[in-house]
């Protein structure tokens, strides 16, 4: 049951995130910020903020810890943006699948991305994002992708030869 499940997923999360790639240019904005209190992630150049979306953040890999944790078993996450993992949880219960319904595994970076891509296929998300750090990373999906201010892409920049 697990992997006709994920190759599904995958194959979603792929599609959504070649259309936010295509209509928003994600990956290549030079800035991004998200905001647990206000549920958002803003990408932005020069300042102003051209692409906003809602976001409700899916769990963290830990390096040092070698683990998956997800977000509604992190006290470091507010409830606000993680309240929609109910959903998944319910969904792994009822197809038995351990990996939907376990807060902590051994895990890394391949299986951050799977669960994103899990949760991204239940809840219908429209992409996902995953925010890099020192010590491992947080996975997010997001919800009502939309164009703040001039909308305008960032510019194209070459480097030096």
């Amino acid at each position: 049951m697990w992997e006709p499940f994920l190759d599904a997923a995958v194959e979603y999360l792929r599609r959504q995130q070649d259309r936010l790639k295509s209509d928003f240019q994600l990956g290549s904005w030079p800035r991004y910020d998200y905001d647990q209190d206000a549920g958002t992630l803003t990408f932005s150049s020069d300042g102003r903020v051209s692409v906003l979306a809602d976001m409700h953040i899916v769990g963290t890999t830990s390096k040092s810890g070698g683990t998956w944790l997800w977000a509604w078993d992190n006290p470091s996450i507010l409830e606000k943006v993680t309240h929609c993992l109910g959903d998944v949880r319910a969904y792994g219960g009822l197809h038995g699948l351990e990996k939907l319904t376990t807060a902590k595994w051994p895990g890394d970076e391949h299986d951050g991305w799977e669960m994103t891509a899990a949760t991204a296929f239940i809840l219908r998300a429209e992409g996902a994002y995953r925010v890099p750090g020192d010590h491992g990373a947080l996975f997010m999906v997001l919800r009502n992708v939309r164009r703040t201010g001039d909308g305008a892409p960032p510019e194209k920049r070459l480097e030096p030869a």
